[in-house]
């Protein structure tokens, strides 16, 4: 028995996957991307009660909600 065997020898690849090879991939470019502009509010204790309460009614998530009202 080797004994390198089931290692890696110098120079030998590990197994690929064909379809992620890099020459084969398609990948949006950067440039592609739409910018959005970005809206931060501050949610107050009081209201972060209310919007839970509105997105357990609907079953929507909180964000959601908050994009609603916004």
């Amino acid at each position: 028995m080797q004994p390198n065997s089931g290692k890696n020898k110098r120079g030998a690849k590990m197994f690929e996957e064909p379809r992620l090879h890099r020459d084969q991939v398609l990948a949006p470019r950067r440039e592609s991307y739409e910018k959005r502009p970005v809206l931060s509010a501050t949610i107050y204790p009081d209201n972060k009660r209310n919007l839970v309460s509105i997105s357990r009614r609907s079953s929507i998530t909180v964000s959601q909600v908050t994009d609603e009202v916004l």
